[in-house]
């Protein structure tokens, strides 16, 4: 079995992925390297190891290696409590649920099938998603103080969420009735002039990395609102990227999956084709859509992640790990509420009373 070990070549100590830096970084001897020396490196073992070893068997084919690599290096952990599944190297534990905040135990390995295509890596790391996490809720007046704490923050994780991202030439055709409305004022008299069309579109578009998450866990419309991601940025899938972050293991697959990517696509088609057409009413309108062509790629994508447990709720938000794009709903604490109210009333009151005493002194 070709197993890849990230260990820094200086001193022997675990390799860790600096999304700040953009290159692996060891922590006791500070060495720093990029992907590329990475990559060189552990290729020239596994060449040194290809020429030592003699397998029984012929040698595996390149997907059927990757996959055997990923499922050799990869450690899967379960949430008793919500039954979340957590992927990491087999460098990196997992101790606690990114989802509930509680302790999870290890499962086994994971199943090449999950190994993804390609990865975004982390733009940033946690200093700089709790900085911009506080800026978002900074001035949020009736938000709990829970929420920011220091307990709370801490439970932020590095989630490598999992998506299908769709490529796909897609046709929409529209009927309908067009009107156009004229009004103008003669004399005494408004008139009104009213003309019906019949509309006709054609339109052909092309998509290029529609995505959806594959997580049962995570809101789709909280992933949707931290889009979009940079594809140009990917790369292809290393398990050196998942050192010292998680991933989510999709639960989801793309057939369940195209639904979504599908009406997207339409949605967006339909609002170009009504806003190209310039009528000032669209009635009887009629759609008939196809895709085409579609392609699918799986890719695991980097979204700081932490979970709020408030009220029997569980509050979700979400930083994305490129843009630094944050999503979620914030929880109102009606304690702090109904203090201002309060305040806002004694306030009021005392304006009232003041005015009062005012209007009864002039009038004495």
């Amino acid at each position: 079995m070709d197993v890849k070990v990230y260990e820094c070549p200086n001193c022997g100590a675990d390799l860790k992925f600096n999304p700040d830096k953009q290159r692996f970084c060891c922590a006791y001897c500070r060495g720093e390297f990029s992907p590329q020396q990475i990559n060189q490196m552990y290729d020239q073992v596994k060449d040194q190891k290809e020429q030592a070893e003699k397998p029984a068997a012929g040698p595996m084919d390149a997907e059927a290696r990757a996959k055997a690599e990923f499922e050799e290096n990869t450690r899967l952990y379960e949430c008793p409590t919500c039954g979340a599944e957590i992927v990491s190297d087999s460098n990196t534990a997992a101790a606690f649920c990114y989802y509930c905040h509680n302790p999870v135990i290890l499962k086994g390995r994971v199943d090449g099938m999950y190994r993804p295509s390609r990865v975004l890596p982390f733009a940033f790391g946690k200093d700089k998603a709790v900085e911009y996490f506080n800026a978002w809720a900074k001035g949020k007046k009736y938000i709990p103080d829970d929420l920011v704490s220091a307990k709370q923050i801490e439970k932020m994780t590095g989630l490598y969420v999992p998506f299908w991202v769709a490529d796909a030439m897609t046709r929409s055709v529209m009927t309908a009735k067009g009107e156009t409305v004229r009004t103008w004022t003669s004399g005494n008299y408004r008139y009104t002039n009213t003309k019906t069309f019949d509309v006709f579109r054609d339109v052909t578009v092309e998509y290029d990395g529609v995505p959806a998450d594959g997580s049962q866990k995570i809101e789709d419309s909280l992933m949707e609102a931290i889009e979009p991601f940079d594809y140009t940025q990917t790369k292809a899938f290393d398990m050196a990227y998942l050192s010292g972050f998680y991933a989510d293991k999709f639960d989801v697959n793309k057939d369940r999956i195209f639904d979504r990517i599908k009406n997207r696509m339409f949605a967006n088609n339909a609002s170009t084709i009504e806003g190209s057409c310039g009528y000032d009413k669209l009635t009887n309108k009629n759609f008939h859509n196809n895709i085409e062509k579609l392609r699918w790629s799986y890719m695991l994508l980097p979204v700081w992640f932490m979970t709020f447990h408030y009220k029997g709720k569980v509050w979700e938000y979400a930083i994305n790990g490129q843009t630094g794009k944050i999503a979620g709903e914030l929880p109102i604490d009606d304690k702090k509420l109904n203090r201002h109210r309060l305040f806002v009333a004694a306030i009021t009151l005392l304006i009232t009373l003041a005015a009062g005493y005012v209007i009864g002194g002039l009038l004495l």
